[in-house]
C-alpha cells in the first residue's frame, strides 16, 4: 500500500478554482509569514468583477509544503453569482449579488465605506474603525491602571476629577523607564513601535520634555507617556514570542482626540494607521487595558487585513482585543474579572466582563450588537491560557497563530477551530483537549466531536493498491466534490457527494477535492 503525497502548486490550484467555476479567479494582495507558516492571502474576482468583501486563503508551511486552504464564498453563493455581471463591483447582500458602487469617506478620525448599488439605492454605510465603548527616560504611569493592583474599586477618593486628584492618584502609580528617540538633543516620544502624533482635537502639543513625563498624572504629558510605555511593551512581548513582524510599522498614537469623545478607535484607513483616545470621562489614555485592546485591533488587521466583515468575526476582533487587555494585566500578576477597570466599570460606562456567566451557549445565543457576546469568546480564551497544563505563553502564540487564518464573515466556532489548527501547528496538537475544555461545553463554541483540525491538521488522502487508486475522507460524515485533471489542467473525471471512492482514471493526474464549507484539498496522482 503506498500513499500519495498531498501537495501541489499554489498557482495550479488557483487556475483549478476558475475552471471549476467559470470566470471566477482569486488575485492575491498580501503575504505573510508567521513563525510557523506562510500565508497568502487573495480577493476574488469575477469574470472581472472584483467581489467585495470576500477571501481565499492559502496556509503552507515553512517548507513549502501546503496546509490547507479557506474560502469565506460557499457553494450556495458561487451558484448565484449572476451570468452577467456589470459591476464595477459584486456584493453579496440579502442572499443575492448586487452590482454596486463602493465610495470612501476618510476625513481625520472617520472612515466610513458607502455601498450603493447602481440603481443608486445605499445598501450599506460600514464604518471601518475598531471601536472600544469607550535613549531610555524614566517616566509615571499607572501600570495598567491605578485601581488592579491595589485591589480598589472606582468611586470615593479613587476617583478621576476631571484629570485632578494627584494627590491620591500619583500614590497609585509606578515610575519606569522608555526608549525614546534623540534627534538633534531633542527627545521625542516615538520609538520603533510607536509615534505620538497631534491628529485630531482637541489639539495639544507633543511632549519634547522629559522632565515633564515623571511628574503628575493631572499634567498632560501624562496620557502621551502611557501610550508609548503600554503599546512598547506589548510590542516586546510580541517579539519575545516570535512574533518579530506582525506588527512591522511605528503606529501613530494621539492620545487626546476625538474631540473628547468617551471612546476609542482604531483607523486602519491611514498610512500608517493610527490610534485615537477620547477623554470623556476617565481619559481612555489612563487605562492600559484601553490602549492594549485597540492596539489588538491593529495586531488583528495586520495578521489578517481587510477580514472584519461579519458580526461575528467584528466580534471577535473585540473580544481578542479585551482577551489582550487582561492577559496583559495578568502576565504582570494582576488578574480582573472585567476589562476597563479605570476608564469603565464606573459611573462613566460598564466596561465589559471577561468572565463566563455559567450560562451562554453558542448554540442558542443571537446576535444583537458585536459587543454583546464578547465574553462568551474571551473567557473561553483566558481559560485555555490559565489551564494548569498549559503554558500561557505557548497559548498566547497559538492565539496570535490563529489571528493569521481569520476570514470574513468567520463565525465563533470556525474561529474556535482555528485554535486547533494553529495548536497543530505549534505544538503537534498537545494542548488538543484543553481547546475542547475550554471551547467546549457548556459555552459549546466547540461540539465535543470537533476534530477536524486536531494533530498535523489531518488532510482526505489517495491510496494506491495494485494501479487502483482509492480517496478517502479524514472525517466521519464528510463529504467531497471531487474533480480530477490532466496536468494541463483538462477535467478528467467528476465526482460528487464522495465520501470514500475508488478512482478509476489514468495517471499522473490532479485530484481537487472540495469540503461543503469551502475547505479544498489539492493530491498529486502519480
Amino acid at each position: 500500500m503506498k500513499k500519495i503525497i498531498s501537495s501541489a502548486l499554489l498557482l495550479f490550484s488557483i487556475s483549478l478554482l476558475g475552471q471549476t467555476t467559470p470566470g471566477l479567479e482569486t488575485k492575491s494582495f498580501f503575504s505573510t509569514t508567521s513563525p510557523y507558516a506562510n500565508y497568502l492571502r487573495s480577493a476574488y474576482v469575477y469574470k472581472s468583477i472584483p467581489i467585495l468583501d470576500h477571501q481565499h486563503l492559502v496556509i503552507s508551511g515553512l517548507d513549502g509544503d501546503r496546509i490547507k486552504t479557506k474560502s469565506s464564498l460557499n457553494m450556495d453563493q458561487v451558484n448565484l453569482l449572476p451570468e452577467q455581471p456589470l459591476g464595477p463591483y459584486l456584493f453579496f447582500f440579502s442572499n443575492q449579488w448586487f452590482n454596486v458602487n463602493v465610495d470612501t469617506l476618510i476625513t481625520e478620525s472617520i472612515h466610513n465605506v458607502l455601498i450603493t448599488s447602481i440603481s443608486g439605492i445605499l445598501l450599506e454605510e460600514r464604518d471601518l474603525t475598531s471601536h472600544a465603548t469607550d535613549t531610555t527616560i524614566s517616566v509615571r504611569v499607572f501600570n495598567p491602571d491605578p485601581l488592579t493592583p491595589n485591589n480598589l474599586s472606582y468611586g470615593g477618593i479613587y476617583t478621576d476629577i476631571s484629570d485632578g486628584n494627584g494627590s491620591v492618584l500619583d500614590s497609585l502609580s509606578i515610575l519606569d523607564d522608555i526608549s525614546v528617540e534623540v534627534l538633534n538633543d531633542t527627545v521625542y516620544l516615538r520609538n520603533d513601535y510607536i509615534e505620538v502624533k497631534d491628529l485630531d482635537p482637541p489639539y495639544y502639543p507633543i511632549s519634547t520634555n522629559p522632565t515633564a513625563w515623571k511628574a503628575s498624572r493631572e499634567n498632560i504629558e501624562f496620557e502621551q507617556v502611557m501610550v508609548v510605555y503600554h503599546v512598547t511593551e506589548q510590542n516586546e512581548y510580541l517579539h519575545s514570542l516570535g512574533y518579530l513582524n506582525l506588527l512591522n510599522y511605528a503606529i501613530h498614537v494621539d492620545p487626546h482626540a476625538l474631540n473628547g469623545q468617551d471612546n476609542s478607535l482604531f483607523n486602519w484607513g491611514t498610512n500608517p494607521p493610527r490610534l485615537l483616545f477620547g477623554e470623556g470621562g476617565v481619559d481612555d489614555a489612563e487605562d492600559a487595558d484601553v490602549i492594549i485592546h485597540e492596539l489588538g485591533h491593529a495586531i488583528s488587521h495586520a495578521a489578517a487585513p481587510n477580514s472584519n466583515s461579519g458580526t461575528q468575526r467584528s466580534s471577535f476582533d473585540e473580544a481578542f482585543g479585551d482577551y489582550l487587555a487582561e492577559r496583559y494585566g495578568r502576565i504582570r500578576g494582576i488578574y480582573s474579572s472585567r476589562v476597563f477597570d479605570w476608564d469603565g466599570n464606573n459611573t462613566f460606562w460598564d466596561g465589559r466582563s471577561v468572565s463566563y456567566d455559567g450560562v451562554k451557549n453558542y448554540n442558542t445565543i443571537v446576535f444583537g450588537s458585536i459587543y454583546q457576546h464578547t465574553d462568551l469568546m474571551s473567557s473561553a480564551m483566558l481559560e485555555f491560557s490559565d489551564a494548569s497544563s498549559v503554558v500561557d505563553s505557548i497559548a498566547d502564540k497559538i492565539v496570535l497563530e490563529t489571528l493569521y487564518q481569520l476570514m470574513p464573515f468567520d463565525s465563533f466556532r470556525s474561529i474556535a477551530i482555528g485554535f486547533i489548527s494553529s495548536d497543530s501547528l505549534i505544538t503537534g496538537g498537545q494542548n488538543y483537549g484543553e481547546i475542547v475544555t475550554a471551547f467546549g461545553p457548556p459555552k459549546n463554541i466547540l461540539q465535543p466531536s470537533s476534530t477536524s483540525e486536531h494533530i498535523k491538521i489531518k488532510l482526505p488522502h489517495l491510496t494506491c493498491n495494485n494501479g487502483r487508486y482509492t480517496f478517502r475522507g479524514h472525517l466521519p460524515g464528510a463529504y467531497y466534490e471531487i474533480v480530477v485533471y490532466s496536468l494541463s489542467g483538462q477535467v478528467l473525471e467528476r465526482y460528487t457527494h464522495v465520501k470514500d471512492q475508488e478512482l478509476s482514471t489514468t495517471v499522473p493526474a490532479i485530484l481537487k477535492a472540495t469540503q461543503r464549507d469551502g475547505k479544498i484539498t489539492v493530491l498529486k496522482m502519480l
